[in-house]
């Protein structure tokens, strides 16, 4: 008997496009099998899914030793913001104005 999964959908920013491009190709696989986990609500642990503080407006997950991938979701779609260097994850703790 097969198992039948949904989806989320998704919807990927200018930046995010822009910020994969410039990926490795290691690191876009890190990046597409994180991307896969999210929009089939199935996170594991060593992505340490999270809200972005102080205003959980944005989430992280993490996508690379260094990157963190950025989303956040709205009426059952998943979109993509970023790719980041978890340095500079801090850009995203605010809820744009």
């Amino acid at each position: 008997m097969s198992h039948k999964r949904s989806f989320f959908d998704a919807r990927f920013s200018a930046q995010w496009a822009k910020a994969y491009r410039g990926l490795q190709v290691q690191d876009k696989k890190g990046t597409d099998k994180v991307i896969i986990a999210l929009l089939s609500d199935d996170p594991t642990p060593g992505m340490r899914v999270k809200p972005i503080e102080p205003d959980k407006y944005y989430n992280e997950a993490r996508c690379t030793d260094g990157d963190r991938v950025v989303y956040r979701m709205e009426s059952g779609t998943i979109l993509f913001e970023d790719i980041v260097p978890h340095d500079h994850i801090d850009r995203y703790g605010l809820r744009p104005k």
